[in-house]
């Protein structure tokens, strides 16, 4: 298929009106779609629920409600050709990316300020070794906006990204570039990661060492992969830490390699690694219920997992980071970051200020038709 005719496929599958998902893989010039067309989307209550099935998962935060975890069938796969280079390598992107409707702000929010001296509290105290405070930014849908045109951009931006932009009617329009594997494999070999930790890159390296505070959220997030993964019968052997890029920010990354003997049961892995504390804390279950009561606002399908499930092939799930999400109000972005009681609001603020500008310039090039 010619580009011209992968832009007239991803509008006409945008504005279709059907239930649909379209994803980039890292360093990948293609991108894959899945639009179901003889079984209907299956909404299930619980990650546990995916054992023995196949299909394109699109998990929320917490499983319920009016958040149910999504899985179209394989039956309407398609391979796609995406135009035009890459604009840039994020390894080589030297500057933030152009601001659409309005630049980066450094005073944060009532709101967040609120949320934030809560979540210290709590961190000070000792009920928790770590927390994720994240956000919700409400940007008005530029005139002629363009879904397709917007996902064709983070592909081209977000070259080692994993990029998806994904449809359910009563779900909406979900956009994100990701660097964070919740789990991928096939043939028994499977590997997830610690991803956690946070610098600005300065042209296109790091601004100094990594913090302690930095240091000690990875190291944190790394043992609770491993435990997890003990808890499963699993021995992992870790590689890492090592720096990671993503756009223009840098992460601690670590890599967790195992075998598995059988993969009919990937739904209870599935909900033990996730949420990992990268975007809750820790501990897990008191984590997610204090985020759930504290944060403000409803995180939906951010901080969830997506991505290719199949136990007899390919296993591709990404934690959902760096998106944002259409509705009829306009299009909300989503950003956090990890917390331990020595940090400090206003660091923590820009994190998240420098977190949305992967969406916002995806915003500012869906409007340039």
């Amino acid at each position: 298929m010619n580009a011209q005719e992968t832009e007239e496929t991803l509008e006409e599958w945008v504005s279709g009106g059907r239930a649909f998902a379209l994803y980039r893989r890292p360093g990948e010039t293609c991108c894959r779609g899945v639009r179901p067309l003889r079984a209907a989307p299956v909404e299930l209550t619980d990650v546990r629920q995916l054992n023995g099935r196949k299909g394109f998962v699109f998990a929320p935060f917490r499983c319920g409600g009016e958040h149910p975890l999504c899985l179209l069938p394989f039956d309407g796969e398609v391979c796609l050709s995406l135009s035009g280079a890459a604009e840039h390598s994020e390894c080589e992107a030297p500057a933030p990316v152009p601001p659409a409707g309005g630049g980066v702000s450094a005073v944060p929010t009532e709101a967040y300020a609120r949320a934030f001296g809560v979540f210290s509290g709590a961190l000070c105290s000792g009920e928790f070794r770590k927390l994720v405070l994240s956000r919700k930014a409400d940007v008005p849908c530029p005139a002629r906006f363009s879904w397709a045109a917007a996902f064709a951009a983070a592909c081209r931006r977000y070259v080692h990204s994993y990029v998806y932009l994904f449809y359910m009617p009563h779900v909406g329009f979900w956009l994100g570039a990701t660097p964070e594997i919740l789990l991928c494999g096939e043939a028994g070999r499977y590997r997830t990661v610690s991803l956690a930790g946070t610098q600005y890159l300065c042209d296109g390296r790091l601004a100094g060492p990594w913090s302690e505070k930095n240091i000690a959220e990875q190291a944190c997030v790394t043992q609770y992969i491993a435990d997890c993964l003990q808890r499963q019968g699993i021995d992992a052997m870790a590689e890492g830490p090592y720096t990671a890029t993503a756009g223009e920010l840098a992460h601690l990354k670590t890599d967790l390699c195992f075998s598995l003997s059988s993969t009919d049961r990937l739904g209870d892995l599935l909900q033990e690694l996730y949420p990992t504390p990268a975007v809750c804390g820790l501990p897990k279950a008191e984590a997610r219920q204090f985020i759930c009561r504290h944060e403000g606002y409803d995180r939906s399908y951010y901080a969830g997992f997506l991505g290719r499930l199949d136990p007899d092939g390919s296993t591709e799930l990404y934690v959902n980071l760096r998106c944002m999400q259409g509705t009829g109000d306009g299009l909300h972005l989503y950003a956090g970051g990890g917390l331990l009681a020595a940090s400090v609001l206003e660091d923590e603020w820009m994190e998240t200020e420098r977190k949305m500008q992967t969406m916002k310039y995806v915003i500012d090039k869906g409007a340039q038709l």
